[in-house]
């Protein structure tokens, strides 16, 4: 068993290549391929009227203003005018056609993710802070956008544009342009290795945020407790060591930018220096035209601009490269075996459970939580379980779920393993009300179904009705559809657990688990769910977990 499911960046793979990270997004882009071409055609048309704005100039300096044929000049600028506009047109298309193409992929991706991390086995959340997670889904997802419209994207084209610049140049002069790009290679090299220090420092700002996050994220949800112990001045302390550290790797990378771009800026001086010098001495020597020299500063000033522009893209690849890589990594994580949630195959249970010889614990390393458990119920029969708290009670029950897997012995279900059971059908036929049942922002009638279609009203009815949530219903003008605020803000613990018992009772279980579902309420509350504990346990095998005398003495077995 791996239980090797930490988010934590000492737990990632090794650095993503950009070979293995164009295999991770090829088969989204292959099934967007019908918005890659027009992209490919709109890059070719912007980059051809680029290379013939300089010839323009050329022949308008050469033949127009040096002959004094001013004909020719109002051409020239009429021919300049279409072109820039055409350009203009082309360069909307295609940073259009760009955003839609990457848009169409990150949400191909972010949906993958989301049905992806739905899957994952319990242990992973139990590892792994929920503000941890989010970033993932969230922080990350937006950053790898930026790879797709302006990452790949852009340097693609500029690579485009620097070549066909490039061949413009040798077009022009040959040794010319021989001479002025020598500088280039030294000027790419340092720049790498620039941009290889900064792919490590957005690393660690990635992880140091993550961090702020799942420490935000704990303060909040554990707000009140914070508050009554007056711990607030320790948690805004353990924020700030979080931000500040987040702030020094910021500013390290702000530090290296502000080394990178004077070296390009100093490229792009010395290539047209050069340029005018060698350009004025193969003038003079009657190599070379004034409106081809000018023409060829020009080409010079536009093969700075996609150099600049593949460079920054580069650098803000490490930024989304790490983003992909926490991506990804989190996307190789295994799955349940056949959690799918589409259409999981129906079934219907006779409620015998047995358990034989079973052990059972957390981690690799740790201790057994449960041994050698051996009992076993018949269907139909109403089983109590008491015991001292933390002796595994509730540890069955995410057993008998499926949630962790047996690894010592065996459960039974209707005579077969559990293991050879779907997943998602077997969970289907188990209803479970907890001690702390999750309630959704929404209303109370969704809340009870889960928006689960096969549930219709009579059955939403029968429930309410099993589940004694009439003085509920009456308390509230909107009835089913009373609105219920994010995490039940809005009801008391009581009115929580009767919705998660009527929620249980909706999906008509075969096995029904109730673990401490009538603690932490008044007595009359208990008394209603005592009532529906009675309904909801006449002909279906049931489990009850609890403390309390009352719950567990009609029970068939304690």
């Amino acid at each position: 068993m791996n239980n090797n499911l930490s988010l934590d960046h000492k737990s990632l793979k090794n650095k993503m290549t950009f070979k293995e990270l164009f295999k991770k997004v090829y088969p989204y882009l292959s099934k967007n391929f019908n918005h890659v071409w027009p992209v490919l055609l709109a890059v070719f048309t912007f980059t051809l009227l680029g290379r013939l704005l300089p010839q323009v100039f050329k022949y308008a300096i050469d033949e127009g203003i040096s002959q004094s044929n001013l004909s020719i000049v109002y051409t020239c600028a009429s021919i300049y005018l279409a072109l820039e506009l055409s350009r203009a047109l082309a360069a909307f298309l295609q940073r259009y056609m760009i955003q839609r193409l990457g848009n169409k992929v990150l949400f191909h991706i972010r949906e993958d993710l989301i049905s992806h991390v739905q899957c994952l086995p319990l242990r992973f959340f139990d590892q792994n802070a929920s503000g941890r997670i989010v970033t993932r889904l969230t922080n990350d997802c937006n950053n790898l956008k930026s790879l797709f419209t302006e990452g790949f994207t852009d340097v693609f084209i500029n690579s485009f544009e620097m070549l066909t610049i490039l061949f413009a140049m040798l077009w022009v002069s040959v040794p010319l342009t021989l001479v002025t790009i020598a500088i280039a290679p030294l000027i790419l090299w340092l720049s790498l290795k620039v941009s290889h220090h900064l792919r490590f420092h957005f690393s660690e700002a990635k992880r140091k945020i993550s961090l702020i996050n799942a420490t935000t994220a704990e303060s909040i949800n554990g707000m009140k407790v914070l508050q009554l112990y007056q711990q607030i001045p320790h948690s805004l302390k353990l924020f700030e060591l979080d931000s500040a550290s987040y702030r020094q790797s910021q500013l390290k990378t702000v530090q290296l930018f502000a080394l990178l771009w004077p070296l390009i800026s100093f490229f792009n001086i010395a290539t047209i220096a050069v340029s005018i010098l060698l350009g004025a001495y193969f003038v003079e020597q009657g190599n070379l035209k004034i409106g081809a020299l000018s023409a060829f500063i020009l080409y010079v000033q536009g093969f700075f601009r996609p150099i600049r522009i593949i460079l920054e893209r580069y650098n803000q690849f490490q930024d989304s490269i790490t983003s992909a890589e926490r991506i990804f990594n989190l996307m190789d994580i295994p799955t349940e075996e056949n959690t799918k949630p589409q259409d999981p195959t129906p079934i219907q249970l006779e409620g015998s459970i047995e358990f034989k010889n079973l052990y059972f614990k957390y981690e690799d390393q740790g201790d057994w939580v449960l041994k050698n458990i051996n009992f076993s119920i018949q269907p139909g029969e109403s089983i109590a379980l008491v015991g001292r708290t933390g002796c595994g009670k509730s540890t069955l029950i995410s057993l008998l779920q499926n949630l962790y897997s047996v690894q010592q012995g065996d459960l039974l279900i209707d005579h077969k393993p559990i293991q050879s059971y779907n997943r998602s059908s077997l969970r289907n036929r188990i209803g479970v009300v907890l001690q702390n049942n999750f309630i959704f922002r929404g209303t109370i009638s969704s809340n009870v179904t889960l928006d689960n279609l096969n549930i219709s009203n009579e059955k939403l009815e029968k429930a309410l009705h099993m589940a004694n949530c009439n003085t509920l219903i009456k308390n509230r003008g909107e009835g089913y559809e009373a609105e219920v605020k994010a995490e039940g803000a809005n009801l008391s613990t009581g009115e929580k657990q009767l919705i998660a018992m009527a929620r249980a009772l909706a999906f008509d279980p075969d096995i029904l688990v109730l673990d401490e579902a009538t603690s932490n309420i008044d007595s009359q509350t208990e008394a209603l769910i005592q009532k529906s504990i009675e309904m909801a346990t006449q002909n279906r095998t049931s489990i009850i977990i609890a403390h309390r005398l009352s719950t567990v003495k009609k029970c068939d077995r304690i």
